[in-house]
């Protein structure tokens, strides 16, 4: 079946439809789709509209393969409004990718990356794009691991206007690792939504998903967790982590994690809080002549930059924390 295909006979996103609890779709306007599918992949399977939707309107596939044992640093930009990339990462290769926004002003974005992960292999991928005015974005990553490969997947967000990042990710191969962090920093109205699945098929394999946010004003973030260990995959550790700061009585935060187990030896954990700065470390610091102003700021600034401490040192750690 063709992505076209398969985008109409799921139909617009609504609320009932799990992949889309917290998303306000009602502003996603219908698309209008071409009347034939240059791609002819079988998409039958694909339940996520925003994973379609780049493939639905003939996105133009641009395909990159990093070889074997290869040591790569790229970045990524979509120039049109609908992207698709596919990344090949080789056998015991090292790659670091960053992806930056699309700058065109338009009423939708929509990007997929595919990306295949061999055994061995280290991949960076993040961004931490300045603040846009951008009214609507997808970026969707469909991502699979092989045995003993490490994607540390990391990103901050701050711009104005209504987003989600949604990923599959297969740990297929005993001793693959998934790190996700991730970001946000709204204001205003902001809107930034994650949603991800990640399906532990193999034993020994690892994830950790850990979110930060800081909100104002009338911002809203939400995030959505699956993790799926499956039958057999023994000594599997994953964990989902959100922290949240409200500054503000305006600002909301929804947060749904899903464990599905379909075995007993491993160790899932997940874990939500939220709350305002801590008022004895505003007292500590403005006690000591720092303005109250200064003093939030270093108290957000400490509590951002915590969430990228454990990555590795390199270009997406130097990007990230200079973002902030």
């Amino acid at each position: 079946m063709d992505a076209i295909t398969r985008i109409k006979q799921l139909g617009m996103p609504r609320r009932n439809n799990e992949l889309w609890t917290f998303f306000p779709v009602n502003k996603i306007q219908a698309p209008e789709f071409p009347s034939e599918c240059s791609c002819d992949e079988d998409f039958a399977n694909e339940d996520d509209f925003a994973a379609l939707l780049p493939v639905a309107c003939n996105a133009r596939k641009l395909v990159k393969t990093i070889a074997d044992g290869e040591n790569e640093m790229a970045m990524l930009k979509c120039n049109n409004d609908f992207g698709r990339t596919v990344l090949n990462i080789g056998k015991n290769a090292k790659a670091s990718i960053e992806i930056l926004d699309n700058k065109v002003m338009h009423e939708i974005c929509a990007e997929r990356f595919d990306i295949n992960v061999a055994e061995g292999t280290e991949l960076e991928i993040f961004f931490a794009n300045p603040a846009n005015d951008l009214p609507l974005t997808f970026r969707h990553f469909d991502i699979k691991q092989a045995a003993n490969s490490t994607v540390h997947f990391a990103n901050v967000l701050q711009d104005s206007g209504i987003g989600r990042i949604s990923a599959r990710v297969e740990l297929n191969g005993e001793g693959a690792n998934f790190d996700y962090r991730s970001l946000n920093i709204l204001k205003g109205t902001a809107s930034k939504h994650q949603r991800l699945t990640i399906l532990h098929n193999a034993p020994s394999t690892v994830s950790t998903q850990f979110v930060r946010n800081i909100l104002d004003e009338s911002a809203y973030a939400s995030y959505d967790g699956q993790v799926v260990v499956g039958n057999n995959c023994s000594q599997v550790n994953s964990s989902q982590l959100v922290n949240t700061i409200l500054l503000s009585d305006g600002p909301s935060v929804s947060v749904k994690p899903v464990l599905k187990i379909y075995h007993d030896d491993v160790e899932c954990t997940h874990g939500n809080t939220v709350g305002e700065l801590d008022k004895d470390q505003m007292f500590y610091l403005t006690s000591r002549g720092i303005p109250a102003d200064k003093a939030r700021e270093m108290l957000t600034k400490a509590f951002a930059k915590e969430l990228f401490l454990e990555l590795p040192d390199g270009a997406a750690k130097k990007r990230l924390m200079q973002a902030l």
